[in-house]
């Protein structure tokens, strides 16, 4: 990742915690969970320096109703905002815990909207965040039930399946990483490290754009998205697996690629159609 994609970043949250300080300027509204990561973060930006130790976190009061308090633990990537997404965290006595399940649910949601923002968010987050929690805290407990009951009935057709082409995947910790993450999201499909590196993950769409966001995050010499099948209604894989489809049996993982067996694998898997996409063969 270029040095300067970080300085923007860097910058732009340090612009965001100067604005955020006057507004919640009140005593205890806005702590910073290490005040010398700002001082770090002036002095990056100021030198030549190219290490970052530390990232931004702070916890903001917000008053809910007038009467009460909630805690809202922010935590910024150094890529925040306009490769990586703020992680933020709500501590609260007000809700029940499935107003609290709820809350995380539509937490999540909202950020996966933010992920193509170029600019600071944390203000507006903050604003939405404020009204959602009076909001639901005037909802009843039943209704959330049967809203939940609704989520978690599976639907026809609503399957997604990315197709992702990397210049190579060579690092065991990437590899680890790109296997850990799909199981983890209940994700089908396979990854094939060496050059090229081919990545196909499918499953509830969600999951499957929450899989691209985390491991294009990584550093990459060059990763693009070749294609996106939207509304499946199967999984042409039962679990996630690294396969390497080797030239020779030499055991080495970044061999050159067999093409007979990868196109066998992809037709034994009802994805043949894909040799054309990934690399124009008929």
């Amino acid at each position: 990742m270029e040095l300067a994609s970080y300085r923007r970043c860097i910058g732009q949250q340090l612009e965001e915690l100067e604005l955020l300080s006057s507004i919640y300027c009140g005593a205890g509204e806005l702590q910073l969970l290490d005040a010398g990561v700002v001082a770090d973060f002036n002095e990056f930006m100021a030198s030549d320096a190219v290490v970052l130790r530390s990232h931004l976190e702070y916890i903001i009061k917000l008053s809910i109703s007038g009467r009460a308090c909630v805690d809202v633990r922010i935590e910024l990537p150094h890529l925040y905002p306009q490769l990586e997404l703020a992680r933020i965290t709500v501590h609260t006595t007000l809700l029940g815990k499935l107003k609290e399940q709820r809350l995380k649910a539509d937490i999540d949601a909202h950020l996966a909207e933010q992920r193509d923002a170029e600019e600071a968010y944390i203000f507006q987050l903050l604003t939405w965040l404020q009204e959602h929690i009076e909001t639901l805290m005037l909802r009843p407990e039943s209704e959330l039930e049967n809203q939940q009951l609704e989520e978690e009935q599976p639907k026809a057709g609503n399957l997604e399946r990315l197709w992702i082409y990397s210049h190579h995947i060579k690092s065991s910790t990437k590899r680890q990483e790109i296997v850990r993450q799909a199981r983890q999201l209940d994700l089908s499909g396979f990854s094939r490290p060496g050059k090229p590196g081919i990545i196909c993950v499918e499953g509830q769409p969600e999951q499957v754009q929450q899989y691209w966001r985390d491991i294009k995050s990584l550093r990459w010499q060059r990763i693009t998205l070749v294609k996106t099948e939207q509304h499946q209604r199967k999984r042409f894989f039962d679990k996630f697996s690294e396969q390497l489809f080797n030239a020779s049996d030499d055991g080495n993982d970044e061999g050159v690629m067999n093409m007979g067996q990868f196109i066998k694998f992809l037709e034994a898997h009802g994805t043949g159609y894909m040799k054309s996409e990934l690399f124009g063969l008929v």
